[in-house]
């Protein structure tokens, strides 16, 4: 597996690369906001683990840079403020922990949501009618047309593929897409399933909404 670090103290860049180095990891270190966007040009990275204060301030910025990306993220910072956890998490980010972390609890957020992105192997397509998802490379095919969607509505339709025509619960679909952290993201969930559901409707494809409940994905045609 391969990590990007961005990280402008060098104390600490030093020390979460040995942690992972340990784990026979590859690490990648970035000192700010541009040097992160051209590493990440150049090469693939399976997770980022991200400083939110940085030096040059564009620590949330390069959150939303990495979602587009598809690169997880977990955003690494001194300040446990429950309105910026919030912020980062409906940026986009998929953990969020405070420093000083016990080095144990970090490499098991870092499975813990590689789990959660990579899913089943690259040979396990999910097929609902004539819709098709990589959950390996988070692609989507439907009517054989590639179709781009952010790496969260991916996540959400994963889920919704694995139990079409059922209803699939809220903490469901917010544990898988968003792990420990199901209080902060509801109004997520929801702009998400939102923008999701135009595209699909497109293809005859609807996400109906069971208030209290959750969400089912159906063919409507």
């Amino acid at each position: 597996m391969k990590v990007l670090v961005v990280e402008d103290e060098i104390d600490m860049a030093v020390s979460v690369s040995r942690l992972l180095g340990s784990r026979g990891w590859q690490v990648a270190v970035a000192r700010g906001f541009e040097d992160a966007i051209q590493m990440i040009k150049n090469e693939v990275f399976d997770i980022c683990l991200l400083d939110l204060y940085l030096g040059d301030g564009y620590g949330e910025e390069l959150i939303e840079v990495l979602e587009q990306k598809h690169i997880p993220v977990i955003v690494l910072t001194v300040v446990e403020d429950t309105p910026k956890k919030v912020k980062c998490l409906r940026l986009g980010a998929d953990d969020y922990v405070v420093k000083p972390f016990d080095p144990e609890e970090l490499i098991a957020r870092i499975e813990a949501v590689i789990r959660r992105i990579k899913g089943p192997k690259k040979e396990d397509l999910l097929r609902y009618k004539d819709m098709e998802i990589d959950p390996f490379s988070m692609s989507l095919r439907i009517q054989k047309k590639s179709v781009y969607l952010p790496r969260k509505q991916i996540m959400l339709l994963i889920k919704l593929v694995e139990n079409a025509e059922s209803i699939v619960p809220y903490e469901t679909l917010l544990s898988y897409a968003w792990g420990s952290h199901e209080e902060a993201c509801m109004e997520s969930l929801r702009t998400h399933v939102h923008k999701l559901r135009k595209v699909l409707r497109e293809f005859s494809f609807d996400i109906l909404s069971y208030p209290g409940i959750g969400y089912m994905l159906k063919y409507i045609a």
